[in-house]
């Protein structure tokens, strides 16, 4: 049976995945939603930014991002908005069945912590450590990282202010 995509929302099945992305995408309904969540002038503002940035919403879903970090936390891949967090980075919890925030690995993710926190408290995070692991082909990328966030209204923007990969030797198949 061939892998299916399905909405990372609202989980409707998608249909058969190409090969190559990942799991997740985004239903026309739900992108619809997030597109009017996402204010241009943000998205404007973010292209002004030299770091990797991108908004969440409160269920820590991606609204909008930033070209730089399309190209260098995305592969240069384009995303839907509305993806959690570790989907739209392709961390490797995402993949689980309790997806992105839902497993036991989640509960220490710095990224996500730190935006929650902004989201509750209203105060920046600075330079906050974190990592992840994703597959990259048939090896798995380990993404050290250095991020911040502050509150803009009712959305938390994250940037990354630094971050490197670590590659580890591929996996046979």
């Amino acid at each position: 049976m061939p892998l299916r995509t399905l909405c990372s929302s609202c989980g409707k099945d998608l249909g058969p995945r190409e090969a190559g992305t990942g799991p997740f995408g985004v239903c026309p309904n739900c992108e619809e939603h997030f597109n009017r969540q996402s204010v241009q002038d943000m998205v404007k503002f973010l292209e002004t930014l030299a770091h990797p940035a991108l908004l969440v919403n409160q269920d820590l879903r991606v609204v909008a991002y930033n070209e730089n970090c399309l190209r260098n936390l995305c592969n240069g891949t384009p995303q839907p908005k509305g993806l959690l967090g570790g989907e739209f980075l392709g961390c490797q919890n995402a993949l689980l069945p309790e997806r992105c925030g839902g497993s036991v690995a989640c509960l220490d993710c710095a990224i996500r912590q730190a935006a929650a926190q902004t989201l509750r408290t209203g105060k920046p995070q600075r330079n906050i450590r974190a990592h992840l692991t994703r597959m990259e082909g048939n090896r798995k990328v380990r993404l050290e990282l250095l991020v911040s966030t502050d509150k803009l209204g009712d959305l938390v923007q994250i940037i990354v202010n630094s971050f490197f990969t670590v590659m580890e030797p591929p996996t046979s198949a």
